[in-house]
């Protein structure tokens, strides 16, 4: 099936002005109480500024870094840039000079131009550009001025943006972009009635915090990228207490855990265990138990690992604590262990092998061989239970929970993966099951209508109406309901997990896990395929061989 899609829309030139005015208006609505009165300031000499001076504003805010070139400012849209400039500056937007501080300067400055600004020091060509601006930095002194440079250097008073941004979207990771995305139908969003009222910040504390933990974080991702640990662990002296208010404790744990992790690598355990004794998310007490076992401290270990098997925090937990606890029963008598040992959960799935010329994935080989069998065959891993799960339940993902959507960008609500979701939505997932049962909903009428929009249940590249009928026609309504509620119950361990491959034949489907050499099943595959046959939904392994 070709689906048709409409001709891409046309931005208007002045899209990205719109976008910020957009912005600036719920933030001056929902958290004017909370900005500070700067940013206030701001906002009022914003709004007094010529169009082109507004256009300007917003094109510097979009850019990285608050220092630039006049020379490479170049905007069709702008009419006068120097007019804008110049209003900017009169205004306190913007500072101008030619003679910034050297390091600034530098930065700003090509390689070839810094050889020729400075050419009195007699530079070396052959130099790369960071050498050349340490081999400046020793050569000058306190008393010494910098030639000024041949353009104007624009530094921008306040970066306003980050906490607009954080206070539009309620999170760090979404920016102007999103508008782009959607302005050019990339991404189509469902419409969610938006109560001003309800805010996620209730104070400028909480604003700081989360701002100052998401540079934490950021700091801590380049590190790990340059795979700096010296300088990441650095980050933990830096690293506040442990918040109380919800949103932020998990934002806290999230870095806590990554650099609990980090020290536990190094053999810092102590600081680990200080770290993951606070955090409230896993890997944490599986974390600590496994360091306790290392250190032959079977009494802690055993302590982490009955809290986990008493109040486990989803199924992963649950999983890793089962096998610590049989870990635990080898070392010490499990007598003297705080719980019982369960046993190991019996197979309930077959096991194939099947010998095969390895040239490219082995999911797409073995859908070849299925398909040669006469199956309907999709690859699509997770995607078809995630797919019914997201369309039985769309209206329900989005429905106008106090708290649940911020800003009209969301592809699910805030507490879609957290127990919150189901708690919160039980009336209505009780009576759309209901509905679903008796036949009075139907999941392709819904599909029908919603195609296309924006659902982080529906991955719509690989969910096309084909396979959702096939799903709906083969599986029986309480089989689907079975793995609906499984997906409830820890919406996020349990998003994943399923089988590679859904196929159909004969009015019958089943599910396939392949694996290539080398390749082992993961626990949260297991568990899948054990609950999948346990519902009787054929649900098997099949095992790769590169055929001799």
């Amino acid at each position: 099936m070709h689906r048709q899609y409409a001709a891409q829309p046309v931005l208007s030139p002045r899209y990205y002005l719109d976008n910020f005015l957009s912005i600036i208006d719920v933030v001056s609505t929902r958290y004017g109480d909370l900005l500070t009165q700067t940013e206030q300031r701001w906002l009022f000499t914003f709004s007094s500024l010529p169009l082109d001076a507004k256009l300007l504003t917003v094109r510097l805010l979009s850019r990285k870094g608050c220092w630039f070139r006049r020379d490479k400012l170049h905007y069709e849209e702008i009419d006068d840039i120097d007019s804008a400039i110049h209003d900017l500056a009169k205004h306190g937007v913007i500072t101008v000079t030619r003679t910034p501080p050297f390091v600034i300067a530098a930065d700003l400055m090509t390689k070839p131009e810094l050889l020729e600004h400075f050419s009195a020091h007699s530079l070396k060509a052959s130099a790369k550009k960071s050498e050349l601006v340490a081999t400046i930095l020793g050569l000058l002194t306190e008393d010494d001025n910098i030639p000024p440079l041949n353009t104007d250097c624009l530094c921008m008073s306040h970066d306003v943006l980050p906490i607009f941004l954080l206070l539009y979207f309620g999170n760090s990771r979404q920016d102007l972009s999103q508008f782009v995305l959607s302005d050019l139908g990339i991404y189509r969003f469902e419409s969610v009635p938006l109560l001003y009222a309800d805010r996620l910040f209730n104070s400028r504390d909480q604003v700081e915090d989360w701002l100052f933990l998401s540079t934490l974080n950021d700091d801590y991702w380049q590190y790990s990228e340059k795979k700096d640990i010296h300088s990441a662990l650095a980050l933990i002296n830096s690293l506040p207490k442990k918040p109380s208010w919800p949103p932020l404790a998990q934002k806290w744990d999230r870095l806590a855990n990554r650099l609990a992790r980090d020290a536990e690598r190094t053999g810092d355990f102590s600081t680990a265990t200080f770290l993951f004794t606070q955090s409230g998310l896993p890997p944490a007490r599986e974390r600590l138990a496994r360091m306790a076992i290392k250190q032959e401290d079977c009494h802690s270990a055993s302590q982490a690992v009955a809290s986990m098997l008493e109040h486990p925090i989803n199924e992963d937990e649950k999983d890793v604590a089962d096998r610590l606890a049989r870990q635990l029963a080898k070392k010490v008598s499990p007598l003297s262990l705080p719980f019982h040992i369960q046993p190991l959960a019996t197979r309930q799935y077959a096991i194939e092998t099947l010998s095969l010329t390895l040239e490219g994935r082995v999911e797409r080989l073995a859908a070849n061989e299925f398909e040669s069998q006469g199956w309907k065959v999709w690859f699509c891993e997770n995607a078809v239970l995630n797919a019914l799960f997201g369309l039985v339940f769309w209206d329900i993902i989005f429905a106008p929970i106090k708290g649940a959507f911020l800003n009209p960008f969301q592809r699910s609500p805030r507490d879609m993966y957290s127990p919150e979701f189901a708690n919160q939505r039980k009336t209505l997932i009780d009576e759309r099951i209901t509905d679903f049962t008796n036949g009075s909903y139907s999941v392709l009428d819904i599909y029908d209508e919603k195609e296309g929009i924006a659902n982080e249940w529906v991955h719509w590249g690989m969910v096309d109406r084909s396979l959702v009928e096939a799903a709906c026609s083969t599986l029986a309504c309480d089989q689907i309901i079975a793995c609906l509620n499984r997906m409830l119950f820890d919406t996020k361990s349990n998003r994943s997990g399923h089988p590679d491959l859904f196929m159909v034949k004969d009015g019958c489907c089943q599910f396939v896990e392949i694996k290539g050499p080398g390749d082992k099943l993961q626990p949260h595959q297991i568990r899948w395929l054990n609950f999948l046959n346990a519902h009787d939904i054929t649900s098997k392994v099949l095992y790769i061989e590169p055929s001799t």
